[in-house]
């Protein structure tokens, strides 16, 4: 019987569809990459040729986003990231609204531009969202729950071929979107992650995200645990004042949010001001989403200093404020880089390295609530399994330690999107 349903026509066409759209998800993943990339590369060739001009070029940078944002583009808003979880409480109407083809043209488009001015955003919430964009074309004529499900499969693809990291995609997609136990689903899942990885990795290389930690300097003793136990300590706080400040910015009622949501580009203007700034002031340190940084300082090639989680924190607050499109999925591990770094200035035990991998397990655990997924990942794109436990006990400290402020910022975004 199994052996005739896969013979149904209906079912190859369905097949086919589906390996054309992993496949895209994957090439679009890679040209989304080196288009983040080149314009980045742009803003480091004017960065110092600007200097204090920064601070009119950000901004009228941020300007033309926004008013493209506004006027032709709304489906791009946001980091892609809270749209995706929310998926499974979005009507059919919304779900067309956001997951459309042109959302990945627009996402592409307003983050390289907000890139190109420095902002401290990611891309890597825009590609879960454009996966799920993708996937949305293969049943559109089928049920709403089995649009979610397919939604969901195509989310998890992205957000594999964005960090090159398979098992996180599924472990992504196992802990914060799957909300049915369907062995069909899953196996779809998993044949997209793949195909759209192997995309990704035949044109990208197999590489590491942030690069391979050397192994001598992964090996522990007693004590890191201990130093697990204060960055995880750090990280939970640092999430906590994180998401109270983005609430007080954009997401609850009062006064602030009032004059923001009635005063856009005056918004943008004032943000885009304090993000050149704040650049200035780190010595450049806080453009960007930190890549750079957190890949030089995991390869011991830059210590960073204790205040760059300071500016780096500040700038993403701000260029999030800014209202340009982007997340902080990305920029997470930048800014945990800077927690483990603080606290590797404090302590001063073992190596900067141990640090700044228990410092973004950590944040990243903390600010989305899924420490299985921030541990998966972060041994993933640093190659640093033998620095497993110590990895676990950082994320679960900091999970636990921002559950005491209530509701995670994802959380807030999604009652957002749902409202």
């Amino acid at each position: 019987m199994r052996f005739k349903y896969y013979l149904n026509p209906v079912q190859i066409r369905f097949n086919l569809k589906f390996v054309m759209l992993c496949i895209l998800i994957g090439l679009i993943s890679v040209v989304f990459v080196k288009v983040v990339e080149y314009s980045y590369n742009v803003f480091l060739f004017l960065e110092p040729r600007l200097g204090w001009w920064l601070v009119v070029y950000v901004p009228a940078i941020m300007l033309i986003v926004i008013y493209l944002l506004r006027n032709y583009f709304p489906e791009a808003e946001g980091s892609g990231l809270p749209q995706v979880l929310a998926i499974n409480y979005l009507p059919e109407e919304k779900i067309n609204e956001i997951f459309n083809i042109k959302s990945i043209f627009s996402k592409i488009l307003l983050i390289s531009l907000g890139t190109l001015c420095g902002g401290t955003l990611g891309r890597e919430g825009a590609t879960v969202q454009i996966g799920a964009s993708l996937m949305n074309q293969l049943t559109p004529g089928a049920t709403l729950q089995r649009r979610k499900a397919m939604l969901i499969v195509g989310a998890a693809s992205g957000l594999a071929s964005a960090f090159n990291t398979p098992l996180g995609g599924i472990v992504f997609a196992l802990e914060e979107l799957v909300r049915v136990k369907r062995a069909q689903i899953n196996m779809l899942k998993l044949a997209g992650i793949a195909i759209s990885g192997i995309i990704s990795i035949s044109m990208l290389t197999n590489y590491s995200y942030f690069g391979r930690v050397a192994r001598q300097l992964l090996f522990y003793d007693g004590q890191i645990f201990l130093a697990a136990v204060v960055v995880g300590i750090l990280a939970g706080v640092g999430s906590l004042i994180f998401t109270r400040v983005v609430r007080l910015l954009m997401l609850d009622s009062n006064y602030i949010s009032a004059w923001r949501k009635k005063n856009p580009y005056k918004n943008t203007i004032i943000s885009g001001i304090i993000v050149a700034l704040i650049g200035i002031a780190s010595h450049s340190l806080s453009f960007g989403n930190g890549y750079t940084e957190s890949r030089l300082a995991l390869d011991n090639q830059l210590v960073l200093p204790s205040s760059y989680v300071f500016f780096k924190m500040l700038s993403a607050i701000f260029t999030t404020n800014s209202g340009i499109p982007g997340g902080y999925f990305a920029t997470s591990l930048a800014i945990g880089n800077g927690i483990g770094g603080l606290a590797y200035h404090w302590l001063s035990w073992g190596n900067p390295q141990q640090f700044y991998l228990l410092g973004m397990v950590a944040f990243l655990a903390a600010l989305t609530r899924a420490p299985i997924t921030a541990i998966v990942m972060v041994i993933q794109i640093s190659a640093s399994q033998v620095f497993s436990l110590p990895l676990i006990v950082a994320a679960l400290v900091a999970t636990a330690c921002s559950g005491f402020g209530g509701k995670g910022i994802y959380e807030h975004q999604i009652a957002k999107i749902t409202n």
